[in-house]
This record gives C-alpha cells, structure tokens and sequence, in this order.
C-alpha cells in the first residue's frame, strides 16, 4: 500500500505514530460514484443509489430492497441481491415499462424513489454549497475512521469527497491532492462551501470562522472555529 510520508499526526488523519500525508490511499476507491438523486429520502438506510444487480451486496441494495417492499415486494432487507430480490426488480420495471433485466440502475432508481425527473444536472452554485454543506452538516457526530469514506464513518478527505458528491462533484480522494486540483482564494475572499486545507488535513469552510471536518484528534465529524493558516480553495464556482 502506498502512502505519502511527510507530516505529522497532529495534522493528519491517522492512527498515533505514523507520518502520512491526508488520507487512506490504498483500499480506498479513486473517486467516489456521484449520487445521482442525493437529495432523495431515506427508505431504511442511507446509501449512493449505486447500480446494482444480482449478486451485489450492500447500503444500495438494503434501500432498494426497502422501496421494492413499498411497492408490493416481500423482500428480507439484508443487503443481498439474491434470486427473490432480482425477480422483485423485474417484476417491479415490468410493472413501469422499464428494460426488464433486472438491474437497478438510474431509470430504475427513479421509478423506485418516485422521481419524474432525475436531478439537475448543473444547478446553480449556491444549490451546490447548500447540498454541501448540508450533507456535512448531517454527518456531525459519525465517528472517524481512517481510510473510510462514508457513509456512517469518514476521516477528513472521506467526508470533504463525499460532500462534494453531493453536489455532484467529483473530486480526487486524498487531502493534498483535493487542494491541488482547485484554485486558491484569499482568506478575506473566502465562501461557505470553499475547501480548507491544512498540510495533511482537510475540511469544508462552513462561513463566520467555522469549518466543518472529520477530527482525528476528537474522533468524529464536527463543527469547529477555523484554527492556524490554512489554504482556501474554491471548488464550486
């Protein structure tokens, strides 16, 4: 597993002693798949509305398990996708007028949560940094855990990536590299939803001094006062 040597724990998201920069690079994906419906409610857990199929396991399918009940299926929600929930599925895209194979993908997906539409492709900026910063919002209190990336635990990068995603945004899974991709803004030309970034550390500028970030130290998503000199970074233009 690769990781990059260079700073110190207390400005890392890491276990005590190690010297790494950011976050979890190995197991963890590249990038994030980007929720299409974000917005949607939660049937009986959380998940990205990822395609799935038989054979997949996970949040994904216990949620579309869950909508498949609403609609007249007797599935266990276990987060299987075995024999029953595939014919589940066919059923249910048979009854829509959908491709009948027995893959949840977007269409799937939205004739399942109720949608008409699937969500704007490009909404205007301040929609985005709502989404963003209302998903960090939401995640105050999940526990921190190195490498992970959501969604019910994060370290510091997990949480920034995955609030992005929220709005759409796909953005490159470690601290250092998040903060090289995006332009720098002065700290006086700073915005609610612009990324923060520490040597080894990042998080999300919630506006009046404030930043939202996954906290090694306090082991959990939280809300703090902005602390030292950090780089500002506009991701959402």
């Amino acid at each position: 597993m690769a990781l990059k040597l260079s700073q110190k724990i207390g400005t890392t998201a890491v276990g005590v002693g190690l010297l790494i920069t950011g976050a979890f690079a190995g197991a963890a994906p590249a990038q994030a798949a980007v929720d299409p419906f974000p917005t949607a409610k939660t049937c009986v857990v959380e998940s990205d509305h990822v395609t799935v199929k038989l054979g997949s396991t996970g949040n994904s399918v216990k949620e579309a398990q869950c909508l498949l009940n609403r609609h007249g299926a007797k599935l266990v929600v276990d987060g299987k996708f075995g024999a029953a929930t595939n014919t589940a599925t066919r059923n249910f895209q048979k009854s829509k007028g959908l491709v009948v194979d027995g893959v949840i993908g977007v269409k799937t997906w939205q004739a399942l949560l109720g949608s008409t539409t699937p969500p704007p492709s490009d909404p205007g900026r301040q929609v985005k940094v709502d989404r963003v910063i209302a998903y960090a919002k939401s995640k105050l209190g999940s526990r921190y855990v190195w490498g992970a990336t959501g969604p019910t635990t994060f370290d510091c990068s997990g949480l920034t990536m995955r609030a992005y995603g929220a709005a759409g945004i796909t953005t490159p899974r470690v601290s250092g590299d998040q903060a090289a991709k995006y332009p720098k803004v002065s700290k006086a030309n700073a915005k609610p939803g612009d990324l923060m970034h520490w040597p080894g550390h990042v998080g999300i500028y919630a506006g009046n001094g404030k930043v939202y970030h996954a906290s090694s130290s306090q082991g959990k998503v939280v809300l703090t006062n902005t602390w030292g000199s950090p780089t500002y970074h506009r991701v959402i233009k």
